[in-house]
């Protein structure tokens, strides 16, 4: 099939400069799925703030008045939601996205059947259109923040993490879209696994509060390091230290181009089994 044949001679270099070519057609996938999110909604575009603020209240009331978590001995329970809103904001953006990446591929058989059709940008549209949904959320943070005097000159420094995450999520899309097809539990299972994920992750709780015995599972889970980063530059006015930046930014290039390589190993094996 000639399809196939163009699919499996695809190499790895040819599809990382590739992207830079396809930017106009990941723009237009990116807008067609923003408006296909929304589309047919009773409340349309609110959504992007209702389920955040859904979460938010449901785990504020949960941790921080059920459970009486704190991020510190001297901590309120509005002082708690805002350190929440930190953690849970971010972790949305990523797990969202995921979630929508994972079945790209799968989903899109038409479209990765055609002759000269890039299958790498599937995954990369479904990962923006869900993180610029998303990013309503984290805007309406900063306005929480800059309204209670609590915003620094370190916000400068918020879209290099967010650059950081975003290629983070693109390089974990491809490698769970390309695994999706040739295992089709994977999402199934993947909700279940971002649920524990997000639970051995600082969303919650902050990482003062995790006992020593458990440092090192927060030490080798990526995401903490996001976490952390984010909660450094809007609640602590701080910079994130040179360890967060130096993992942040090699987790996201190692995730980025190893997802990236293992979808163009599985090719052939895309190809047959689409």
């Amino acid at each position: 099939m000639v399809g196939t044949s163009y699919t499996i001679t695809r190499s790895f270099s040819e599809s990382l400069s590739g992207l830079l070519r396809h930017l106009e057609l990941i723009r237009m996938l990116t807008t067609d799925e923003l408006r296909r999110m929304h589309t047919g909604s009773v409340v349309g575009l609110y959504w992007v703030l209702i389920k955040p603020l859904s979460l938010v209240g449901l785990y504020g009331v949960l941790f921080g008045v059920v459970f009486q978590a704190r991020g510190g001995p001297n901590q309120t329970t509005a002082e708690y939601l805002i350190v929440l809103l930190t953690g849970l904001l971010p972790w949305l953006l990523f797990s969202e996205a995921v979630s929508a990446a994972a079945g790209s591929i799968t989903a899109n058989t038409s479209l990765v059947t055609k002759i000269v059709f890039p299958i790498e940008i599937l995954p990369v549209s479904k990962v923006l259109g869900s993180t610029i949904s998303g990013l309503a959320g984290l805007a309406l943070l900063v306005a929480l923040l800059a309204f209670l005097h609590q915003v620094g000159w370190t916000l400068v420094l918020l879209p290099l993490l967010l650059v950081a995450q975003l290629f983070f999520t693109i390089g974990l899309a491809w490698l769970l879209s390309a695994v999706n097809v040739a295992i089709r539990d994977t999402s199934q299972v993947l909700p279940l696994a971002l649920t524990m994920w997000m639970f051995v992750s600082p969303v919650v709780y902050t990482t003062e509060m995790v006992p020593k015995a458990f440092a090192t599972v927060f030490l080798c889970n990526p995401m903490s390091y996001f976490i952390e980063g984010y909660r450094m530059i809007l609640l602590a006015n701080q910079p994130p230290t040179a360890l967060i930046w130096l993992a942040v930014t090699v987790m996201a290039l190692a995730v980025f181009l190893a997802g990236l390589w293992v979808l163009c190993r599985m090719r052939a094996l895309i190809a047959d089994l689409i």
